[in-house]
């Protein structure tokens, strides 16, 4: 019996030439929509990889329903905000785990504006 790979959707400016068979669609126009589009079309959860500016235009559209953050304890300086302004959306803790006693994984779920 042949193993389905899962498709992946990556988010980005540019088109990079991935071959067919890694079966990678990029969405490179309205991203926001296509997300939209794959959520209320989609028979299983959509899992979301993104950076600080992608993850807060998610919380502002209301296509985030829970996030969870890996935080490694490394010094950056003055750090850079990971996720931007979103007032009034609130999250609720609803899982913890420590992974190899470093790295911090914490889990929120989305509970509305």
């Amino acid at each position: 019996m042949a193993v389905q790979k899962q498709k992946a959707f990556v988010v980005s400016h540019y088109d990079t030439n991935v071959t067919e068979k890694e079966n990678v669609t990029f969405l490179t126009d309205m991203p926001l929509r296509a997300i939209n589009e794959l959520k209320s079309s989609a028979e299983t959860d959509i899992q979301v990889i993104g950076g600080g500016k992608f993850i807060t235009s998610l919380i502002e559209t209301s296509l985030l329903d829970e996030i969870t953050l890996y935080i490694v304890p490394v010094m950056l300086g003055d750090g850079i905000k990971f996720i931007g302004k979103t007032f009034g959306s609130k999250w609720e803790l609803t899982g913890h785990r420590i992974i190899d006693n470093q790295v911090a994984c914490i889990t929120y779920q989305f509970k509305g504006e």
